[in-house]
């Protein structure tokens, strides 16, 4: 009786094991980030009803014009999600981040229309970050499977806040879908937060876009609470991995939440502005080299716009000056007309031809300067704790904001950033900003010679100074960035 005891014994053990292993793996729980134009969630837009489309539409995947928030929603609509969401990293730095993910993807985009213009890269819009099972493999598609919320029939003609959808699912994991996000089960969290930019495109902030959390992430206590926080650390890929440069840190802290809460997103502008991490030197050679000819061409185009509107000006104020002249001044004036309204006439045919010769050059948009993003989820017992985490996985000066717990959010929000990465006045100097105005100024200068020139007049020493003076100006500001110099 005892031998073939053993063997079932070993039998079941076996088989217990697997269906722990097995069950273990069903509830293994990660966290990924997506990082798009627009929130997944928060952004996600109404359908008109099938029977109010045109035959020729494509179903249901058209927006309803007016309600799609987001400059680029379509492009999650046509499940062209530019950003990869790469799995848990292990090891986090504390014990009460358990989660924290990369994401690669360039800072800056350079478009052409109307000029070369780099700002900060229009994916860069919402950082939407899901706790939860994924389906396996990554690869598998449940984009099909998204039911979208289309607007009822009696919901056509009415204000916005009266309308209603007709699907049988509003569940986050039925929107998620929408960007072929596939979830097995139900999801744990799903937090989202705005980007947003200055108008000059200088400083940026984290804005809490709403939360919905299932089950906290560090206990299956449902009566339990926990103050959260999730933070952003931008870092230069090219740094050591033991130490990685930070470029700029950001955060959201949502404060005490518990099991089941929900959140439409904060109002108010509590987040501090941060600065943009600046083109590196590396990021700002490339873009200047492969903008060359567009820059020179676009540098001519704006510089014979102005010069235009000077001679413009100058040929109306000749008009009444004439007039009110006689004898040997008016024919003075007259003659100085004549010689306006022929530089005019010589400008407009070059701005016709540089206009002609820029819409001939490429113009598709280029991506600079590779970051990585990290993105942490914290979730602590106390906000006093919170306070700390959030120092220290920011990397500021946490020591200070040690002394300073217990004191208001603003305090502490002062000292848990590096002094100089909180934007509380516009900068007095940008090299960036110089190079710009300086290359104006080389145009303006490029134009006047040549116009000069143009017109059979004396090329005089003083047109020379000054584009010589110009062009010195323009190559200061050239290498203060590290660029190479004009001949």
């Amino acid at each position: 009786m005892k031998a073939p005891t053993r063997p079932l014994c070993c039998t079941l053990a076996l088989s217990l094991l697997q269906m722990q292993a097995a069950q273990a793996a069903k509830d293994t729980v990660e966290v990924r980030a997506f990082v798009n134009d627009a929130c997944i969630v928060a952004d996600e837009p109404y359908f008109l009803p099938a029977a109010n489309k045109d035959p020729g539409d494509q179903a249901k995947f058209l927006p309803l014009l007016g309600l799609v928030i987001g400059k680029l929603a379509q492009l999650l609509i046509n499940h062209e999600i530019q950003g990869k969401a790469n799995q848990i990293k292990s090891g986090a730095a504390r014990k009460d981040t358990h989660y924290a993910v990369t994401h690669e993807m360039n800072l800056y985009r350079a478009d052409f229309d109307p000029v070369p213009t780099i700002s900060i890269n229009a994916k860069l819009g919402c950082m939407t970050i899901v706790a939860a099972t994924f389906v396996k493999p990554d690869s598998a598609d449940c984009s099909a499977q998204y039911l979208p919320k289309e607007l009822t029939k009696d919901s056509i003609g009415q204000p916005q806040d009266k309308w209603k959808t007709s699907r049988t699912d509003d569940s986050v994991e039925n929107q998620l879908r929408r960007a072929n996000i596939c979830v097995d089960g139900k999801t744990r969290a799903v937090y989202e937060a705005r980007f947003e930019v200055s108008s000059d495109g200088t400083a940026y902030r984290l804005k809490d876009a709403g939360y919905r959390i299932n089950s906290l992430l560090t206990t299956t206590d449902k009566g339990a609470s926990r103050a959260t926080l999730y933070t952003l650390k931008i870092t230069h890929p090219g740094a050591a991995a033991d130490q990685p440069e930070i470029l700029s840190s950001a955060w959201v802290n949502l404060g005490t939440v518990t099991a089941g809460a929900h959140s439409s997103g904060s109002g108010g502008d509590a987040a501090p502005w941060l600065k943009v991490p600046p083109l590196t030197v590396e990021a700002r050679r490339a873009y200047e080299d492969k903008t060359r000819i567009h820059q020179d061409v676009a540098g001519e185009i704006e510089a014979l716009k102005r010069a235009l509107t000077r001679n413009q000006r100058l040929l109306t104020g000749l008009d009444k000056r004439i007039a009110a002249a006689d004898g040997d001044v008016a024919e003075g004036l007259r003659a100085e007309r004549t010689k306006t309204a022929v530089q005019i006439q010589a400008q407009g045919a070059e701005l016709d031809a540089r206009n002609a010769e820029y819409q001939d050059l490429p113009r598709t948009s280029l991506e600079f300067m590779p970051v990585t993003i990290e993105v942490g989820v914290t979730e602590t017992e106390s906000e006093k704790k919170a306070k700390l985490a959030l120092a220290e996985i920011i990397g500021g000066n946490s020591d200070l904001v040690a002394s300073a717990v217990g004191t208001d959010v603003t305090n502490f929000v002062s000292k848990s950033v590096q002094a100089g990465d909180i934007v509380t006045e516009p900068e007095a100097a940008n090299p960036a900003a110089e190079l710009e105005r300086a290359r104006a100024r080389y145009y303006d200068a490029l134009i006047e010679a040549q116009t000069a020139a143009g017109s059979g007049g004396e090329d005089s020493a003083s047109v020379r100074r000054k584009l010589a003076t110009a062009k010195d100006k323009y190559n200061e500001a050239r290498r203060s960035l590290g660029l190479e110099q004009i001949t």
